[in-house]
């Protein structure tokens, strides 16, 4: 099984104890249990390290190979731009719809995300329901 990293639990899982909310605990102790690597793409990396202030940590993590990205964001683009377009009432974001492409890439895959309203309603491959890792 692949672990698929939205933006909300990596955050949670390298905040600072001062900077928690709500998803912070569950974010930190999931991450320490699942199997690595934990795949993600660069636009998550990119809202992760936005939302941290700073990228070392993540850094830290792919350097050590915790952390992988390995998602072509050229080869997808025409998948990218079909999926923005069906999810327009949605407003699916450029990282949401890349983590939606990665998921019908790796076929044996799970998504983790705080992110329940918009990924219980992305499908992939047209109408197939993405398997999520959801906070209860």
């Amino acid at each position: 099984m692949t672990y698929i990293l939205d933006t909300g639990p990596l955050v949670g899982a390298f905040r600072r104890a001062r900077d928690k909310d709500a998803f912070t605990p569950w974010a930190a102790k999931l991450i320490r249990s699942l199997p690595y690597p934990l795949f993600t793409c660069d636009a998550v990396l990119t809202e992760a390290a936005h939302f941290l202030r700073s990228p070392a940590k993540l850094l830290e993590a792919l350097n050590q190979g915790l952390l992988v990205s390995r998602f072509d964001t050229q080869a997808a683009a025409s998948r990218l731009a079909e999926l923005i377009a069906k999810y327009a009432g949605r407003r699916m974001d450029f990282a949401d719809a890349c983590l939606v492409c990665m998921s019908e890439q790796i076929r044996d895959c799970t998504i983790v995300t705080v992110d329940r309203g918009d990924f219980l309603t992305y499908r992939r491959h047209g109408r197939e329901r993405i398997p999520l890792l959801l906070p209860d």
